[in-house]
């Protein structure tokens, strides 16, 4: 017993040291981050390319996984696809996140939540957005977006349907 302390502790002192250079969840980094995601929203939804383009960084691609008769799909695009499907569909887009995790380590950033999503007036699906973020000379932006796209009946988000 004498001999498994020291050897526990041996091995479990690369542990500690992770653990304090763990991501935390800075409260005026943490704001900024999550004003950038609705700032991305609001412009989705508003139908502004500009609004939309200002908050990601040039030549940012996303990424989506969905559910199909075969399996799972994944597809890969730009943004400036995304602006052209904004501007394509007659409809807003509404796109709401709850209860975000945002983990922020200097220049980097991770905002990780479920997210409910309307085209128009009518629900669409549910799913969990994964955004990486770089903060920049300008302020924070975009630098990656993974979802999943996952058709239900109705929205997860705790407040409900859209007013």
């Amino acid at each position: 017993m004498k001999n498994l302390l020291p050897a526990l502790a041996l091995l479990l002192s690369p542990l500690a040291g992770w653990a304090a250079a763990a991501p935390t969840e800075v409260a005026p980094d943490r704001a900024a981050v999550l004003a950038v995601v609705q700032k991305f929203f609001d412009a989705m939804q508003a139908r502004q390319p500009e609004g939309i383009r200002q908050t990601f960084l040039p030549g940012t691609q996303y990424a989506l996984i969905v559910p199909s008769a075969e399996g799972y799909l994944t597809r890969q695009k730009s943004i400036e696809t995304l602006i052209a499907e904004t501007q394509a569909d007659p409809n807003p887009w509404l796109e709401r996140l709850w209860n975000p995790t945002v983990l922020v380590e200097g220049r980097i950033a991770t905002v990780w939540a479920r997210y409910d999503f309307h085209n128009g007036r009518k629900f669409s699906h549910n799913g969990t957005d994964c955004y990486t973020l770089l903060k920049t000379d300008a302020g924070w932006k975009i630098a990656g977006l993974v979802f999943t796209i996952e058709p239900g009946a109705r929205t997860e988000n705790p407040a409900g349907p859209p007013p």
